[in-house]
């Protein structure tokens, strides 16, 4: 019993630093972005695809996830995830041009792709019921943490080096991950002789990737551009002829079936609402303390420290208190401190401090902190242990496509608004940024209605 709590302890360890690199990585560029669209020639919505490539990567393979874990051990989709994010990694430190650093970020999305839902299930299998709050709660912790502390961590790095120092600073951590996987990583999931259906695959891939294309094409083209409609209309198709396949097969990608209990359903939409507003605010804020009010890279980052701290610490806390109260009370207490966040973040002027937008966005992480990882552990909390692989495999789909359809819709805004005003690039800035706030508080409010309609089993 005490070797098999060590080995637990060690598969915890390994899978926990193998989600923090994964989910640091995809927003390390964030702070970049100004940089890397000088040096490449590129604007505003194409460098968006940095982020929306490594997105839409991870979407494409998410769903595998269940095949994936079911056919071979845990300990092999770790190894092969981080060895994605190696040479990802080190592709993007050495890219000559801006096609070869969207290569770098695909290749380590592949590896984010297998291992994201696969963490989840592996500490749900891992921890008994009653912990699964705390559990999911420190997954929270370093699943949220990351991608906050990405941004103000390689502000302070560009600063004094360059954008291709940030790979090569992460490189020794994960070289260290993947020597400790080599040793401390076990197989805790059972294996059964399952197949994977190629269809569903290319049609969920060519559906989702076709609907983000088209509409990051409207802030380009307009909505009216061929280039716009025509992969959004195909996009939508092809994700419903591949819903329609998984009712339709014996063996789905997805169990969309899990979708007819009504609380999995309702949870999975707030959770779409909260990634939303995560990444939007992530990407947004420091772009608007930047080209609005005139700050630093550094500054623009350092400004998500201290919501990058409470972030971490209420995470933990929501994990225990849902393990004592649930998750819808904690949920709802989270979307107030959500939508009022970003009410005041909209109060902040063009010649205000910016450190108004730090107090804001302290308050933005506190409810952020209060909603997500209790509304995932309410998702899977009416799941049977079977089940929670293809549920995974669902929340992180779910995932992944807000943020890239949140990040597309909201820096779409301010695009549009800075082409269309005839004023300083300053002002339209902080006007589009400011329409985008709004749009983002609107969503933040549902999300608080809904919570009210939660209904959860609760288990002692």
């Amino acid at each position: 019993m005490a070797e098999e709590k060590i080995e637990s302890k060690g598969v915890v360890v390994v899978i926990i630093a193998a989600a923090f690199l994964l989910t640091f990585n995809q927003f390390l560029l964030i702070t970049a972005f100004p940089t890397i669209m000088e040096e490449f020639n590129v604007n505003a919505t194409q460098v968006q695809w940095l982020t929306n490539a490594f997105i839409l990567t991870t979407i494409i393979f998410i769903p595998m996830s269940g095949y994936l874990s079911l056919t071979f051990s845990a300990k092999t989709l770790v190894i092969f995830s981080l060895t994605c994010l190696l040479i990802g990694t080190i592709i993007g430190g050495w890219s000559p041009n801006f096609g070869v650093l969207i290569l770098s970020r695909v290749v380590q999305a592949i590896g984010a792709g297998i291992i994201l839902p696969l963490i989840q299930t592996i500490l749900l299998i891992v921890f008994p019921y009653h912990k699964r709050g705390f559990a999911m709660g420190l997954l929270g912790a370093v699943t949220n943490v990351a991608p906050a502390s990405a941004p103000s961590i390689s502000g302070i790095i560009i600063d004094y080096l360059d954008w291709r120092s940030l790979h090569w600073v992460l490189l020794p951590f994960i070289a260290i991950t993947f020597i400790l996987a080599l040793f401390l990583m076990k197989n805790v999931l059972e294996q059964y002789r399952t197949k994977l259906d190629i269809r569903s695959v290319l049609l969920s891939a060519a559906g989702f990737s076709l609907f983000i294309f088209g509409l990051s094409n409207i802030s380009v083209y307009g909505a009216l551009s061929p280039m716009s409609y025509a992969p959004l209309i195909a996009g939508v198709f092809g994700v419903l002829f591949f819903m329609r396949r998984q009712f339709n097969i014996a063996t789905p990608v997805l169990n969309l079936t899990l979708f007819r209990n009504r609380t999995f359903s309702l949870a999975i939409i707030l959770i779409f609402i909260n990634m939303m507003l995560l990444l939007s605010a992530e990407t947004i804020l420091p772009m608007f303390a930047q080209n609005a009010l005139g700050t630093s890279a550094f500054l623009s980052g350092f400004l998500l420290v201290p919501g990058t701290i409470i972030l971490s610490i209420i995470t933990l806390v929501s994990g225990s208190l849902y393990d004592r109260y649930g998750g819808k009370r904690i949920a709802t207490i989270g979307f107030i401190f959500t939508t009022v966040s970003l009410i005041m973040l909209n109060t902040v002027g063009i010649n205000d401090s910016p450190y108004w937008i730090m107090v804001h966005f302290c308050l933005f992480m506190t409810g952020f902190g209060l909603t997500l990882m209790p509304l995932v552990t309410v998702s899977m909390s009416g799941l049977e242990n079977k089940d929670i692989p293809h549920g995974s495999a669902i929340v992180n789909t779910v995932r992944q496509f807000a943020m890239a359809f949140g990040i597309i819709i909201l820096t779409s805004i301010i695009s549009i608004t800075v082409s269309v005003m005839d004023a300083p690039y300053n002002e339209s800035t902080y006007a589009g940024t400011s329409y985008a706030l709004a749009v983002m508080a609107v969503l933040a409010f549902i999300g608080f209605g809904l919570t009210l309609l939660l209904k959860e089993k609760r288990y002692r």
